[in-house]
C-alpha cells in the first residue's frame, strides 16, 4: 500500500467529479486567473525586450540587469510568497488578488518614472512583492472547486499565463517601443520628459488597475472543500509551518527531490526569459520589433502545446497513479528539454535559434504546468497555500536569483559578447536541464517504490 496519502486525501474530493456547486462559474474563474497570471508576466518580462535603451539610458552593466531580472525581483517575490502563504490558507483570497494586481499594476507604471538604478530597482520590488499572492492563492481556490483529475486541467490553463504573458511582453514590448522611438513618438515623450522604454512601462501597467477591478467586483470567495467534510474544530484549525514541513518532507518523501528538479527547472525558464532576446540583438543584430514578432510565436506557440500536452496527459490518467505519472511525465519532458536548451544558444542561424526555442518552450512548460499538481493532491487543504508557496519561494529565491544573475555575470567574465552571451545561456541552461531531469526521475523513483509496499 502507497505510504503517500494522495489517494486517501483525494477521497473527500472524489465524490465530485463536477465543479462545486458553491463557485459560480468555476470556468471563468479560470480563466480570469489566467489572465491575470499573464497580465503578471507581461509586467514581469517586458523589461527583457527593454534591456539595451534601459542600459544605454542608465549607463547600467549587464550584471545589474541581471540583478534587475534575477536577484533583486525575486528574492522580493519569494520572501513576499512567505508572508501572504498564511493569509491565502485561512483569509479572502480573492480579495487579496484583486488587491496584489493593483499593487503591482502600480508598480510597473512607476517603473516608467525610474531617473536611476535604485529607483527602477525599488519600483520592480513593488511589482514582485505584489505578483507573490496570485499563484497560491489561484492554486488553492481551483482545489477547492474542481476535484483532482479536474485540478489538473484547470491549473494547467492557469499556467499558461507565463507564455501568454511573456509571449505579450516580446511581441507587444517591441511594438510599442518601435512605435514610442519613432519621431513624432520621440518628440512627443522628449518634451514630457520621457524616454520610449518609460512609455512602455507606463502603457502595459495601467490596465492592471481595471483587472483588479474586475477580479473585486465578478468572483466569490468560494467554500474550503475540507471544510465540508471535517468537524468544527478542524474547521478551526491552523496547522503550523512546522507541520506543514514534516507533511512535505517526511510523510511525502518525493517532494525534496521534486522541489529540488523544479527549482533547477525554473533555473533555465528565468535564464532564457531574461537573455534570450538580447542575444538575438546583440549576436545577430536584430531590432527589439523584430525579435518580439520572431521569439514571441515560437514561446506562446510552445509553451501553449507543452501546458495542453501536459493537461491532457494528467487527465487520462486514474486518481490513484496520478501522482507517480505527472512526475513521469515531467521526467520525460525535460529530457527532451536538455539537448535543446544547450543547442539554441549557440547556433549559428536566428532562425534555427528561435525554431529551438520554441521546442525548449514546449517541453519545458510540459513540466511547468503540472508543477503544482503533486502538491494539490497530495497536501491537505490548510496546508496547500504554505506548500505552495514554498515552491514559489524556493524557485525565485534560488532559480530566479541564480539563472539570470549567472549569464550576466558569466558573460561579463567571458568578454560581453553577443557569443560569449549564448555561451554562458548555454553552460547555465544545459546544467539547470540536465540536474532537473535526474531529479525528477528520482522523485518519481521514490513514489513508485511507495505504491509498490
Amino acid at each position: 500500500m502507497s505510504h503517500y496519502p494522495a489517494s486517501s486525501r483525494a477521497a473527500d474530493d472524489a465524490a465530485a467529479l463536477a465543479p462545486r456547486s458553491s463557485a459560480r462559474h468555476p470556468v471563468y474563474i479560470v480563466l480570469l486567473f489566467f489572465l491575470c497570471f499573464a497580465f503578471s508576466y507581461l509586467d514581469r518580462q517586458v523589461v527583457s525586450i527593454l534591456v539595451q535603451p534601459i542600459k544605454q539610458s542608465l549607463a547600467l552593466t549587464d550584471t545589474q540587469i541581471g540583478l534587475l531580472q534575477g536577484f533583486s525581483f525575486t528574492m522580493c517575490y519569494a520572501t513576499a510568497g512567505v508572508f501572504v502563504a498564511r493569509l491565502v490558507d485561512r483569509g479572502n483570497r480573492v480579495r487579496l488578488i484583486a488587491v496584489c494586481i493593483a499593487i503591482w499594476a502600480i508598480s510597473t507604471a512607476a517603473c516608467g518614472f525610474a531617473t536611476n538604478f535604485t529607483e527602477l530597482l525599488l519600483a520592480r520590488a513593488g511589482t514582485a512583492i505584489a505578483e507573490a499572492a496570485l499563484s497560491p492563492a489561484a492554486l488553492s481556490i481551483f482545489s477547492d472547486i474542481f476535484a483532482p483529475r479536474r485540478v489538473a486541467r484547470a491549473s494547467s490553463v492557469f499556467m499558461l499565463g507565463p507564455y501568454v504573458g511573456g509571449g505579450a511582453a516580446l511581441f507587444g514590448g517591441g511594438m510599442l517601443l518601435s512605435a514610442a522611438a519613432t519621431g513624432q513618438g520621440t518628440a512627443w515623450l522628449g518634451a514630457h520628459g520621457f524616454e520610449p522604454w518609460q512609455a512602455v512601462f507606463l502603457a502595459v501597467g495601467v490596465p492592471g488597475l481595471f483587472l483588479a477591478a474586475l477580479v473585486a467586483i465578478t468572483v466569490r470567495e468560494p467554500a474550503r472543500r475540507e471544510e465540508d467534510t471535517h468537524d468544527a474544530r478542524t474547521h478551526n484549525e491552523i496547522p503550523s509551518l512546522r507541520d506543514v514541513l514534516v507533511e512535505l518532507f517526511v510523510r511525502n518523501r518525493f517532494c525534496l527531490p521534486y522541489f529540488a528538479a523544479y527549482v533547477a527547472l525554473i533555473t533555465l525558464f528565468y535564464s532564457h526569459a531574461a537573455w534570450f532576446p538580447t542575444l538575438l540583438m546583440r549576436h545577430f543584430d536584430l531590432a527589439p520589433s523584430v525579435v518580439g514578432q520572431m521569439a514571441a510565436p515560437a514561446y506562446m506557440i510552445g509553451g501553449i502545446l507543452g501546458v495542453a500536452s501536459g493537461a491532457l496527459l494528467a487527465t487520462r490518467v486514474t486518481d490513484d497513479t496520478t501522482l507517480r505519472k505527472v512526475l513521469g511525465f515531467s521526467t520525460c519532458a525535460v529530457a527532451l528539454l536538455t539537448p535543446a536548451a544547450i543547442a539554441m544558444p549557440l547556433v549559428a542561424s536566428s532562425n534555427v535559434a528561435i525554431v529551438l526555442y520554441g521546442v525548449s518552450a514546449l517541453t519545458a512548460s510540459i513540466a511547468m504546468g503540472l508543477a503544482p499538481v503533486p502538491l494539490q493532491i497530495a497536501v491537505p487543504n490548510r496546508m496547500r497555500g504554505r506548500s505552495l508557496a514554498l515552491l514559489v519561494f524556493m524557485t525565485n529565491a534560488i532559480s530566479g536569483g541564480v539563472g539570470p544573475l549567472s549569464v550576466g555575470y558569466l558573460n561579463e567574465r567571458l568578454g560581453a559578447t553577443g557569443a560569449s552571451l549564448g555561451a554562458s545561456l548555454a553552460i547555465v541552461g544545459g546544467a539547470a536541464a540536465f540536474v532537473s531531469m535526474i531529479l525528477y526521475a528520482f522523485a518519481t523513483c521514490r513514489v513508485a517504490a511507495a505504491n509498490s509496499r
